[in-house]
């Protein structure tokens, strides 16, 4: 009985998350990166999930389209060395407003340090938000499994021995 109570106890508790969001406003070119950003990790953090949502607006004319590349960067100091996660790539065409989302990508390793890089083919306008969240394991992810393993180790004291 204590234990169900202990495992609905855990399913309440909320997931542990912190969102930190960096408003981006800049032109692009050929190699264009953001200053590194100081990201702040939660205890336990297995990972770094990224997102960039915003807009953008081609610097040429209607006929013309480019194709500007996004991807995210996470390292242990603001000079690097860095890790890149997957290419994005999206093509801008001219003299319009875009909207775009990378969607989130999890990073695999937890780092004080991120930043997000662009390349295109001609000048480009970004402007939008590139969130940053610290990933942490679920309380109840972990209780579930927990009690599973206890829930095993039980039935095969109890089984009988042939």
């Amino acid at each position: 009985m204590r234990a169900a109570a202990l495992v609905l106890l855990m399913l309440a508790l909320p997931a542990t998350s912190m969102a930190q969001s960096e408003p981006l406003f800049m032109t692009v070119g050929t190699l264009t990166e953001t200053p590194a950003f100081a990201h702040l990790s939660l205890p336990g953090a297995t990972g770094i999930d990224f997102d960039l949502f915003g807009a953008f607006a081609g610097a040429y004319p209607a006929e013309d389209s480019h194709t500007i590349v996004i991807w995210f960067q996470w390292g242990p100091s603001a000079l690097g060395p860095w890790t890149s996660s997957p290419d994005n790539v999206k093509t801008v065409p001219g003299a319009v407003t875009t909207l775009f989302d990378t969607h989130v990508f999890h990073g695999p390793a937890d780092a004080p340090f991120v930043r997000v890089s662009f390349a295109a083919g001609g000048l480009i306008t970004v402007s939008g938000t590139f969130t940053h969240t610290s990933v942490v394991p679920e309380l109840p992810t972990a209780g579930l499994l927990a009690f599973g393993l206890a829930a095993l180790a039980a039935r095969r004291r109890l089984s009988p021995r042939s």
